[in-house]
């Protein structure tokens, strides 16, 4: 395999939020980062801190640019980042700023019905389209190198899915300073590796 074509994608998510602590589905309504959320955000920051990388590319919500902010506080020289819709949360539309444990049925539900859409808001099907689109630009401009990616739970974790294969029934966690690399092969092969 010629390691010059190989693309490797640096996944941070967003740093704890206060909608997190409260157990509110966002989705693509914004909640600042808590303290604990910038502490974590700073020791993932120190874990990619030695690597270089080609282009960055961001979520253009609020707590994503926040953890970015920070991470660009710990990294100089980074490249001037892309904010892009492609990598927000799921829409939840008229179910976001609910409580989670009030919706879990109806997320539940959508999951099993993937092309439903929230009401106001976004499918499944939508939302993997929307991921794998992204992908398909990514690849398609980069043919190698290393890219950051700030983003959120469920665009790392549909990407893990789409990519990577795991089973659907197995739960795929992101703890608070996880720092995920997957890698693009040029025979299509991917792999993904928490850091």
């Amino acid at each position: 395999m010629d390691p010059k074509r190989i693309l490797k994608t640096i996944f941070v998510r967003h740093g704890e939020t206060i909608g997190n602590v409260k157990g509110i589905v966002q989705g693509q309504w914004d909640t600042p980062l808590t303290a604990k959320g910038i502490e974590s955000t700073l020791r993932k920051a120190e874990k990619i801190q030695d690597m270089a990388f080609d282009a960055v590319f961001c979520s253009d919500l609020s707590r994503t640019v926040e953890t970015l902010k920070l991470i660009q506080g710990k990294i100089t020289g980074l490249p001037d980042p892309v904010y892009t819709r492609d990598l927000r949360e799921i829409d939840f539309g008229d179910l976001s700023g609910r409580l989670k444990r009030e919706i879990m049925p109806t997320i539940l539900a959508h999951k099993e019905a993937p092309d439903v859409p929230y009401p106001n808001g976004e499918s499944g099907g939508q939302f993997i389209a929307r991921v794998k689109g992204f992908f398909k630009m990514l690849i398609d401009r980069h043919t190698a190198g290393q890219i950051l990616v700030v983003t959120h739970f469920g665009v790392m974790e549909t990407a893990a899915r789409q990519f990577t294969g795991p089973p659907s029934y197995e739960n795929i966690h992101i703890g608070p300073d996880d720092v995920w690399r997957m890698t693009f092969a040029h025979d299509g092969s991917t792999t993904r590796k928490v850091l």
